[in-house]
């Protein structure tokens, strides 16, 4: 039997508490100029940051429309590098304090609309931001494992 429409907003609504909370435990302490990939321009513990919160923003964008009974992407699939490069190009100047309020901001557009997704719009198709398909907590899922993948590759605070 699937969970309720209830338990799985539950569900997804802790996924997005504790990836965050994750988050900023990992990356608090760590020296935002760090260079932590070095592929292409490299990008820094602040990029990283900047681009998790460009992606979560995405999401909930999508998820907006969603609930509204539209549809929203951002970006072809194929144009991901063109897409990340220039947003992270944008954040690269910013304070630190400002890419951490962008990653909170983002965050919380992501919990309250989940929260509020209608009941009758969790079982539709939702258009992700890069032109695929799935269910609400599919998209959550992607964007929290996403968000993993990148804090995975950050040193230890103080390491």
């Amino acid at each position: 039997m699937s969970p309720s429409v209830d338990e799985t907003r539950k569900i997804v609504l802790e996924l997005l508490a504790v990836t965050r909370r994750e988050t900023q435990r990992a990356l608090s302490g760590i020296d935002p100029e760090l260079m932590v990939h070095h592929d292409g321009p490299g990008w820094r513990v602040r990029d990283v940051l900047g681009h998790l919160a460009v992606w979560n923003g995405e999401a909930a964008e999508s998820l907006q429309a969603h609930a509204r009974g539209e549809e929203y992407h951002c970006i072809p699939s194929a144009h991901y590098d063109q897409y990340n490069a220039a947003a992270a190009a944008e954040r690269g100047a910013w304070p630190m304090r400002r890419v951490w309020a962008e990653y909170e901001a983002s965050g919380d557009q992501l919990k309250t609309v989940v929260a509020a997704m209608p009941t009758e719009r969790w079982s539709a198709e939702v258009l992700f931001p890069w032109k695929e398909r799935g269910t609400v907590r599919r998209l959550i899922e992607i964007m929290m494992r996403h968000e993993v993948e990148h804090r995975e590759v950050m040193p230890e605070a103080g390491g």
